[in-house]
Order: structure tokens, then sequence, then C-alpha cells
């Protein structure tokens, strides 16, 4: 039994050592490479693009191109119609010219009782129902008479651009007034405030030629109190001439007549206010 096994051991490390035999004369097999090829990673980087601010351009305007301004003119002064109490006056009457601005008036033969008395409750009288029946427009601009006519004092005095009128009533108010007749034919009327005692009759202002003077008491406070109206008439050229005369309200104005002229002034209130004077009585 152990010749047995010792015969097979023996037989088969002779065949091991022909198996390795054949593999040493044999020639080495061609080995094909095998190349490993890394597949890089790509970071792809993108640069996003952000845009530079655009500069806006402001338009250069020229140098000889200047915006036109407008700039108001100071307003028109409406006077206020407050009446004061009549202070004391005692004018001296004078010569006195023809009103600056005055017209001539020519009736038309319409008399009292027309048209105006129709749409009237009250009429004017006297000199100042012709004036009104006579001219359409005027009635019209004047409207109806708010109460009778009232005898007065007056005082008037001319200037350079017109003239002042005193009135120790205007209408049946008991009030004085004072109306400024500018050659333009607008006016304005202001109240008296004149006191005596109180206000400088007054100041002493040097004239600009020896024919000229400053207007006193009520006249003067006024003329270098209220703004425009010393520009607007100017220097006073004569005295004041004091009188008597007739005033008449109306819804839109006055009708006024003095002795010392013998005229009838028509004042039209508004913005300006207008007036007229025409050579009838009352």
């Amino acid at each position: 039994m152990n010749k047995k096994r010792a015969a097979l051991i023996g037989g088969l490390l002779v065949i091991a050592m022909l198996i390795s035999a054949c593999g040493v004369f044999e020639p080495d097999p061609t080995l094909t490479p095998i190349f490993v090829t890394a597949t890089p990673n790509f970071i792809i980087v993108t640069n996003t693009y952000t845009p530079a601010p655009t500069s806006v351009l402001a338009p250069t305007l020229a140098q000889d191109s200047v915006a036109e301004v407008f700039t108001p003119g100071p307003p028109t002064l409406t006077p206020t119609r407050q009446i004061t109490m009549t202070p004391t006056f005692t004018p001296t009457p004078t010569d006195t010219p023809v009103t600056p601005g005055a017209v001539g008036f020519v009736p038309v033969g319409a008399v009292p009782g027309g048209a105006a008395a129709i749409t009237c409750p009250t009429q004017p009288m006297g000199g100042f129902q012709n004036i009104y029946a006579s001219n359409p427009s005027l009635s019209a601009q004047l409207a109806c008479p708010i109460g009778p006519s009232v005898a007065v004092q007056t005082a008037f005095q001319s200037f350079e651009r017109g003239t002042m009128i005193w009135v120790s009533s205007v209408g049946a108010t008991n009030q004085s007034g004072i109306y400024v007749l500018y050659a333009n034919n607008t006016y304005q009327r202001f109240a008296d405030t004149w006191l005596d005692g109180v206000d400088p009759s007054s100041t002493g202002l040097v004239v600009p030629s020896p024919n000229l003077q400053e207007p006193i008491r009520g006249f003067g406070k006024v003329w270098r109190e209220s703004g425009g109206v010393k520009d607007g008439l100017g220097w006073a050229n004569n005295l004041e001439a004091g009188g008597s005369g007739f005033i008449q309200t109306f819804e839109r104005g006055e009708m006024l007549y003095l002795t010392q002229t013998g005229q009838s002034y028509i004042l039209v209130t508004g913005a300006p206010g207008v007036w007229s004077a025409v050579a009838v009585p009352y």
C-alpha cells in the first residue's frame, strides 16, 4: 500500500515537472497594453456680464437761451368806500377852470316819466333826470337811483392831470367823501378822514414850479397817503374852490352837480370806476 502511494505521488511529480518544462520553452505571450485615459473634469466658468450704468446727459441750454419769467405788476388798488364823520372844512373859493375830460351834452328830447319811470321805483331828480333819460347806455350802467338827490357843500381843486372834489355827504349818508378824477376818465372815491387839530393842514413840500402847490387838508391827506394818487394827479395848479351842489346815488354810481363848474359829473363804479362831465345844471 505504501509502495502504491509512493508511486502515485512520484507520478504526479513527474507530470508537474513536465508541465512546468513546457511553460519554460514556450515563448512569452504577446501582451496587449491597455491604456487607461483619465477623463478630465472640466469646470466651465461663465462670466456674468453686468452692464455699466449709462450716463444720462441733461440738455445744455445755449448761453443766449434765457427763460422769460413773467412778474406781475402791483395790483390795482381799489379805494375803500368807508366814510367817516364830516370834519370842519372851509374851502376858499377861487376862479375854477373847466374840468379836464369834460364832454359836451346834447339832449335827445327824453322827458321825465319815460322809460326810466317804468323800470325804477325812484327817479333821478332835477337835471340828473334829463341826463339819465337821454342816454340809455348811461342809465344801464348806473341802474336805478337808490335815494333822492341831496343838497351838499362841495370843494373843487384842479391838478396837472385831473381834479379832486370834496362833498359834505355821499348821498344821504351824512358822511363826507373825496373823489379823485383822473384825466384818463377813471376815478377813485375815498373816505375823508382828515381831522382839524389832529392831521396837519399841509407838510410844506417843495413844489417843482412856482405855479404849482401842495394840496391841503383832506385833499392833501389823500394826495400824500393814498398810493398812486400823487403820481396820477401831479401837483395842484389852483387853489381850492368852495361851493355847493347836489348828489344822487344809484345802484352802480353817483351823479354830482357843482356850482363851481356848472357841470354835472356822472360816476360809474367799476374796476376802475369811470367818470364823465356834462354841461347840464341841476
